[in-house]
């Protein structure tokens, strides 16, 4: 199952891999990363995940993020390569963390290379490769 619904939210599993430090989360098995179209980066992680993947040990930027609230925060990250399995899609983006953050998130910058069916009435996920 590479896409589902948990409640009303979307999720999709993926995995993440630093292959400059030969890291990957998690180790065995997939992530549920929820799927947020409002959140315009690639991909969000916690701060945990980001030092399992040795991510800050690497060249990072620091980034602003306008919230949802109209606050702003600021995030700390790098690149990395996110792998779909279940597609057999690989992708290179820039991840981030932020204090506070509790879950992976995926975001537009990853999705705009997915075409992705979100039916809430049927709880029905569809994502296929694209580019």
């Amino acid at each position: 199952m590479a896409s589902y619904f948990l409640n009303l939210t979307p999720l999709l599993e993926i995995v993440i891999r630093n292959p400059i430090m030969d890291r990957t989360f998690p180790v065995d098995g997939r992530v549920a990363a929820v799927i947020d179209t409002g959140f315009e980066g690639f991909l969000l992680v916690p701060e945990d995940v980001f030092e399992k993947l040795s991510l800050n040990q690497l060249g990072l930027d620091r980034r602003e993020l306008i919230l949802p609230n109209g606050q702003r925060a600021y995030s700390s990250g790098t690149y990395c390569e996110v792998v779909t399995p279940d597609l057999g899609v690989r992708l290179d983006g820039f991840v981030e963390t932020l204090e506070g953050v509790g879950e992976v998130v995926v975001g537009a910058d990853l999705l705009q290379n997915l075409r992705l069916t979100l039916d809430y009435c049927l709880r029905i996920i569809e994502v296929e490769a694209w580019r």
